[in-house]
């Protein structure tokens, strides 16, 4: 029986070794396709999102950076494709999480250790010098991207969505500004609605099945009830790595600070706000209340610390709810959100609440819904 145990242990652990390899293969493909042109679109205080293009396929790159990086970065021309091509293959990719379509999430480390700094942070350096001086710039040569399985220093992460849809490429393209839209019923129903149903029948939400069926991110897994999970938001960067940490040291982890959870539904049904009704309530409400249990149990943060809300428009058509610490604001945006609490109170008022509401929210003007609700609902007005 032990040795048969151990077998067993043994096909576990290759089987999991094979899907991590599979999933590391992506990004190397991507990095070291011949053909690949790389532009940075945007760049923050701690974030830079790239667009990977290699004529057939267009991927997005979201690397999470530390200040020495996101100085040099911003110092290189967006579309320098070389310098950024030869940054980015200066690291070693090691898999951190996966969602078996388009997501795939890395930590990436430093190729040459020893000399405690990288070959890109390296060239970046000389290239920033190179453009602040105006002298004549000569290429180091690029290398490969590896991919390692060495415990060395992670310097910081990234985010993989390839292939990417239009819709996730234009979420990070460069702004061009946003408007208030005061979205009606009749709006939603005539231009929105057709919208959502073209998104949700495209099969872009496929990667969504598999984490809710648990055939994806069980690790991430923390409730699994009739009708809802809660899972771990990948958002979430500093949590302990859910794969090699036991649950027993996340209690009262520092990294509870970030804290960022997301329940998501089984119901198919239910794409957004606009399709909750009274009878979800008992639902919603379970949410709440065994949501907000158990990361007390496995965190040891209580239900008073909690942002507890839902997002209009979402980021994907099919319900989920953010559990979030206070101190945590990412997502907390007042045109946006939506505490649950009040969804449920407003539900009580009125089982068509949120289906008969005018929807005031922020929309960029990059944005597709930007031009069907404002440019040609304006249009047919005239």
């Amino acid at each position: 029986g032990y040795l048969i145990g151990k077998d067993r242990q043994r096909e576990r652990v290759l089987s999991h070794l094979i899907i991590m390899d599979q999933c590391a293969a992506k990004i190397l493909t991507v990095l070291n396709n011949k053909n690949l042109s790389v532009t940075k679109l945007t760049v923050s205080d701690q974030h830079v999102n790239f667009l990977l293009d290699d004529g057939d396929v267009k991927s997005v790159l979201k690397l999470n950076l530390e200040p020495i990086h996101k100085n040099r970065l911003a110092d290189v021309d967006e579309n320098d494709s070389r310098a950024h091509l030869q940054f980015l293959q200066g690291y070693n990719w090691n898999l951190s999480s996966e969602s078996g379509a388009e997501y795939s999430f890395y930590k990436l480390s430093a190729k040459d250790s020893s000399s405690g700094i990288s070959n890109a942070a390296s060239f970046l350096f000389n290239k920033a010098a190179h453009i602040v001086k105006k002298r004549k710039f000569s290429y180091m040569s690029g290398k490969d991207a590896t991919c390692s399985s060495k415990s060395s220093e992670s310097l910081f992460n990234a985010e993989l969505i390839s292939p990417a849809s239009d819709r996730q490429i234009a979420r990070v393209m460069p702004g061009l500004g946003f408007v208030m839209i005061e979205e009606t019923s009749e709006m939603y129903n005539t231009i929105l609605k057709p919208h959502i149903d073209k998104i949700i029948s495209s099969g872009s939400l496929g990667w969504l099945k598999n984490v809710v069926e648990g055939k994806k991110e069980l690790e991430r897994l923390l409730v699994n009830r009739e009708e809802w999970i809660l899972n771990i938001d990948t958002k979430w960067r500093t949590h302990p790595d859910p794969k090699t940490v036991p649950r027993k040291e996340w209690l009262n982890h520092q990294a509870t600070r970030d804290l960022y959870c997301l329940g998501i539904v089984k119901i198919d049904n239910i794409y957004s706000l606009r399709d909750l009704r009274a009878d979800h309530i008992p639902l919603l409400k379970e949410m709440i209340d065994i949501g907000s249990r158990t990361i007390e149990e496995v965190y040891g943060v209580k239900k008073d610390q909690l942002r507890i809300f839902v997002h209009y428009h979402p980021q994907f058509y099919h319900f989920h709810v953010h559990f979030t610490r206070l101190e945590n604001e990412i997502g907390a945006v007042v045109e946006r959100g939506h505490l649950l609490a009040d969804i449920i109170q407003n539900l009580q008022l009125s089982s068509t609440y949120y289906y008969d509401k005018t929807m005031t929210y922020k929309l960029s003007r990059k944005d597709k819904l930007y031009k069907k609700l404002v440019v040609e609902h304006e249009d047919d007005a005239k």
